[in-house]
């Protein structure tokens, strides 16, 4: 992890110091932008995300759900969809960013990325690239919240992710295996970036005070040691409705909005719209223009 974090170091810092960082003039606008990413595998992040999405679109909300696992991409498998076209072929430009957007429950929309296709971001030419970004102002345009589900761990390609986003929320169950790995994850981000925001949700409790112990162990640890303030937003209990959701490829918040884990869901999902940090500056486009930028330096060494 640390070999990871020092690679990365010299990347974010030539992203700092380019012309990346650079609002675009057109693209301000309220729409969130939050990523949403674990420490490890098998938390449950895919779940709370689509979950999330759900919960915020019954607000009223127009959400847009960008699936950026490039390995295990299954945002779509969680909502029982088949996505026909994904990012690759928007890259390849055989489809419009419009085309591809698939129409999910509830009212949220989804992009597919497609195993590998973001990473194709970092050879588009000056004139392709240009094309993105303007598809993406009109998805931001069209969005009061755009959430970036990416991969799990520490790998290269998700913590170029991490890395560019604004907001970031960090999903962990409370086994002792799962919180070194977000924390693993907070540490990279402390170092990494200039006062991330971090937010910490605790997954499949078996109760509230299992879940509180855990959230606040990481809120505590990140103090001492980083003296880094980061959010315990609040858990999601361990619930068997949960689990036949999954089977059944059904978000809980359709196949069972009253079970204690959608009731939940609801809730965390309330807090992190009402819960806007005044230094978070939500943006698709510098979002994807850091991402590429990263992937590109990376992809140089």
């Amino acid at each position: 992890m640390q070999d990871q974090a020092e690679r990365l170091r010299q990347l974010v810092g030539k992203l700092n110091s380019s012309p990346v960082k650079e609002r675009a003039e057109s693209s301000f606008s309220n729409c969130r932008v939050i990523t949403i990413t674990s420490g490890k595998g098998g938390v449950g992040k895919t779940n709370l995300s689509v979950n999330f999405a759900l919960s915020m679109a019954s607000r009223g909300k127009n959400v847009l759900l960008f699936d950026a696992d490039l390995g295990l991409a299954n945002v779509d498998v969680m909502l029982g969809m088949i996505p026909k076209y994904t990012l690759l072929n928007v890259l390849n430009g055989q489809k419009t960013l419009q085309e591809i957007i698939l129409e999910g429950p509830g009212g949220i929309r989804l992009v597919a990325s497609g195993s590998g296709g973001v990473q194709e971001l970092a050879d588009l030419n000056e004139t392709q690239r240009g094309r993105f970004l303007e598809a993406l102002l009109d998805l931001q345009k069209q969005s009061d919240v755009i959430l970036i589900d990416t991969g799990a761990g520490l790998h290269p390609n998700v913590l170029a992710f991490v890395l560019a986003a604004e907001e970031v929320v960090i999903v962990t169950t409370p086994e002792p295996t799962a919180l070194m790995d977000a924390y693993g994850m907070i540490k990279i981000l402390y170092r990494e970036k200039q006062n991330p925001l971090i937010t910490v949700v605790v997954n499949m409790a078996s109760n509230q005070a299992e879940a509180d112990e855990a959230g606040k162990k990481l809120v505590i640890l990140s103090k001492r040691f980083l003296d880094l303030e980061i959010k315990y937003l609040g858990f999601v209990p361990r619930d068997p409705a949960m689990i036949r959701a999954v089977r059944e490829q059904k978000p809980v918040l359709i196949s069972a909005p009253l079970c204690p884990a959608a009731v939940s869901l609801g809730n965390l999902s309330d807090q992190l719209l009402s819960g806007k940090d005044p230094r978070a500056e939500g943006d698709l486009i510098n979002f994807f223009k850091k991402v590429t930028q990263i992937f590109g330096v990376k992809n140089k060494r």
